[in-house]
């Protein structure tokens, strides 16, 4: 029975509305741009797996990918973690190899990092590329430490809480300058 004034429908046509719904949210349908472009491949080698400290890490990288989606950088940046404690322990840049690339497609990284300014145990070794994100992985051992890595870790602390000191004198004294300029 159905109140008076409102329109009537047949039962069949809320089901057949509610049976379109259900076939439209359940066919998978495909959205252009839904997808990132593929990562570049980086792959990288060191000259050798195991370090002794007269001997120095050369690591070399290779950039591959169409140049269309992502254009190769300059160059890529090098992060060493120590494996046991998982703390950082240097990073650096890789500059493009010499090497003429024949195609936009491949750039050639290469550079070395004296074995003396390592510590020793064994080493993680991550190289990235700074426009995509790609990462490469590789671990080193070093067999005994760096008689200068002492010193190298030392000025790293240094530049660390240099900077540290000169962004709080940098509010300190923006605070400062603020209250100044309010007063009359």
């Amino acid at each position: 029975m159905k109140p008076c004034g409102m329109p009537g429908r047949a039962p069949g046509v809320r089901l057949l509305l509610l049976a379109a719904l259900s076939a439209l949210l359940i066919m998978p349908c495909a959205v252009s741009g839904s997808t990132p472009p593929l990562l570049p491949d980086l792959t990288v080698s060191v000259s050798n797996d195991t370090l002794s400290p007269d001997v120095d890490l050369v690591i070399s990288a290779v950039w591959s990918r169409d140049a269309s989606f992502y254009r190769p950088p300059e160059s890529v940046g090098i992060r060493i973690y120590s494996i046991d404690s998982g703390s950082l322990v240097a990073g650096s840049t890789l500059p493009v190899d010499g090497r003429p690339a024949h195609d936009g497609s491949t750039r050639h990284y290469r550079g070395a990092i004296a074995a003396s300014e390592l510590p020793a145990g064994r080493l993680l070794l991550v190289v990235t590329d700074p426009v995509s994100g790609a990462e490469a992985r590789v671990p080193v051992d070093v067999v005994e430490p760096g008689p200068e890595y002492p010193g190298v870790q030392m000025q790293r602390y240094a530049g660390t809480v240099f900077l540290a000191v000169a962004a709080v004198l940098l509010v300190v004294l923006g605070a400062a300058f603020a209250l100044m300029l309010r007063r009359p």
